[in-house]
């Protein structure tokens, strides 16, 4: 059962093992006649690959990306800076920028594009080859076509798509950067606006338009606070000046004032040189006769009538009687002591007008201080609001000037792209096809002489093999 079940492979064993029974000089022939057509047939073929294949003409060009990055800074006045950098490309170890680039050169929308600027189908336009040096910046393109002219206008047509693409992409990034920024430019103008609102209304409501004011107001209150000290010292000066002439005349100074008030009144004169004789003529008198002689009565009796003549002259002068003062000018040279009393008069009048003014200053400074007690609270308050409005100032300058500063950054995420060389006009067709061809009928033919170099040993060899299994 078993031999039945194994019979109808016998015959692939005598097909592999035992062969044709051909005498060797008629199978050597078959073989020879067999590796001869089929090398002949490979050559043919590679023989019409290269005659009939079109020429092929390769343009290349070469890009390179940056390797620094640049930056730049604005300074804005009393409200900050500005920053815009672009960074290297290559910063990061975990991303190639050349990658990114690759996919955007290869794609579908940049060839379509291309074609479109050759005025061809997009299928006619063939995809570029690239290469990526490894520790270089350069990405390498190739492209052929059927002419060295249409080639190199391939390439130029591809490096023109691809910035133009970059551009786009660029220019999309730059906008919504924009319109992120212009979401809050409107929180921010409107916070500028009601800050500025807040801060006029109050300046207009209470008269206090800079925090300058409040602080000349204070220095104010300062000086004239120094200039009442000053005032105080001169007057008590002149005050211990003035007391020191009163002890030394013994007189105040409305008694100077009125002594020399007297003093230059000629009426007041001649009663007094008319008292004066009177007197020294009742003394004489006096002394030679007794109270009741005549000549003692008569010049007594005159006496008393000059004397109320002075005191009535005196109430005319003065407004007072002051019989000491009458006295005085009868019993003292005044002419030494006037230069002493027109002194103490002037001290006097000094001291009286320093009195007013410190008087004067003392309500000035209650006045002032009164209103810089006032203003404590309206000071802070402004300042406050100030500081409120420049912050939101400060705040919408810095974002106007991110916004303006932030459309040069546009290298971020799409480096700068550098033509390195231009497409190249080919001089000469593309041999790498025919190399190819040429390789792959030589491996071919290698290929066959050595399968037929395998059959024609192979029986010996099986059964050697069969035989000692």
């Amino acid at each position: 059962m078993k031999n039945q079940q194994l019979r109808p492979l016998l015959w692939l064993k005598r097909l592999f093992v035992d062969g044709s029974q051909m005498p060797v000089k008629e199978r050597r022939d078959a073989y020879l006649k067999m590796n001869f057509t089929l090398l002949a047939s490979v050559w043919l073929l590679v023989l019409l690959f290269v005659l009939l294949s079109p020429s092929r003409y390769v343009s290349n060009w070469t890009l390179i990306l940056p390797g620094a990055g640049a930056g730049a800074v604005v300074s804005l006045d009393n409200v900050g800076q500005a920053n815009s950098s672009v960074s290297s490309p290559y910063l990061s170890s975990a991303i190639d920028p050349r990658i990114n680039y690759k996919s955007i050169a290869t794609s579908k929308t940049l060839l379509n594009a291309a074609a479109k600027t050759m005025n061809i189908k997009n299928s006619e336009f063939t995809k570029p080859k690239l290469k990526l040096p490894n520790q270089t910046g350069l990405m390498q393109f190739s492209i052929n076509s059927t002419s060295a002219e249409d080639a190199q206008q391939r390439g130029w047509a591809h490096y023109h798509s691809l910035q133009a693409l970059l551009s786009q992409l660029r220019n999309d990034e730059v906008q919504q950067r924009e319109d992120a920024i212009r979401v809050g430019m409107a929180s921010f103008a409107n916070k500028v606006s009601l800050t500025q609102s807040k801060l006029l209304e109050f300046q207009s409501e209470h008269g206090l338009v800079t925090l300058d004011q409040f602080k000349e107001l204070a220095l104010t209150m300062e000086r004239l606070r120094h200039n009442r000290v000053n005032l105080e010292s001169e007057y008590q000066g002149v005050i211990a000046s003035q007391k020191m002439l009163e002890i030394h005349l013994s007189l105040t100074p409305k008694q100077a004032a009125g002594l020399l008030t007297l003093k230059n009144d000629q009426l007041f004169q001649q009663l007094l040189i008319g008292y004066t004789n009177v007197t020294a003529k009742l003394t004489e008198y006096s002394s030679r006769y007794g109270k009741r002689h005549p000549q003692v009565v008569t010049h007594r009796d005159e006496q008393k009538s000059i004397l109320a003549a002075i005191s009535k002259r005196c109430m005319v002068l003065l407004g007072y009687t002051d019989k000491r003062l009458m006295l005085m000018l009868s019993a003292d040279d005044l002419d030494g002591r006037a230069q002493l009393m027109q002194q103490l008069l002037t001290l006097d009048t000094q001291a009286k007008g320093l009195k007013r003014q410190i008087s004067s200053l003392s309500q000035q400074i209650h006045d002032w201080d009164h209103r810089l007690y006032d203003s404590n609270d309206d000071a802070a308050k402004l300042e406050d609001l100030q500081r409120e409005h420049q912050v939101a100032t400060a705040v919408f300058t810095s974002a106007l000037a991110k916004m303006d500063v932030g459309k040069a950054d546009i290298y971020s995420s799409f480096p700068l792209v550098q033509l390195m060389s231009a497409p190249t006009l080919a001089e000469s067709t593309d041999k790498l096809a025919i190399l190819l061809a040429l390789v792959g009928g030589i491996a071919a033919s290698i290929s066959i002489i050595a399968g037929m170099g395998m059959l024609w040993i192979r029986k010996p060899m099986l059964q050697k093999i069969l035989t000692n299994a």
